[in-house]
């Protein structure tokens, strides 16, 4: 009885010796570098461009012209998260500069003139009628 439970314990302990060794051997080592506050900044000043055209999107006169042009919420929200931060930058610059209310309609064709431009170069798939370039 003695020489069983001493064996027995001995093969728990090497299945529990090998397991911890397997388990180690999964886990990846962390990476830390740090972070520039220019690096924080740019990101930063990229959610805000984001989520600046994100609201306006989503007010409910543009959300209404998207749909007439044929545009879900869904692909303007996915391509919005698709976007460079040069394009958002460059499209918050043209949401800001627009007057109140009387650049809808500019604002609406220039988001819709991208999506075209995507749907061209085979970057996105909107518009079931227009065929990508490649």
């Amino acid at each position: 009885m003695f020489k069983t439970t001493q064996s027995s314990k001995r093969m728990v302990s090497l299945i529990l010796s090998a397991l911890m060794v397997w388990s180690t051997l999964l886990v990846s080592g962390a990476n830390a570098a740090v972070v520039s506050t220019s690096d924080m900044l740019v990101e930063h000043q990229q959610f805000e461009n984001k989520q600046a055209v994100k609201d306006f999107v989503n007010r409910d006169d543009v959300k209404q012209q998207m749909l007439d042009l044929g545009v879900s919420p869904q692909d303007v929200d996915s391509r919005i998260n698709s976007m460079t931060s040069a394009e958002l930058a460059q499209l918050n610059a043209n949401l800001q500069d627009a007057p109140a209310g009387a650049g809808v309609v500019g604002v609406v064709l220039t988001i819709f003139i991208v999506f075209v431009i995507t749907d061209v170069i085979g970057a996105t798939d909107i518009f079931p009628f227009i065929r990508p370039v490649n």
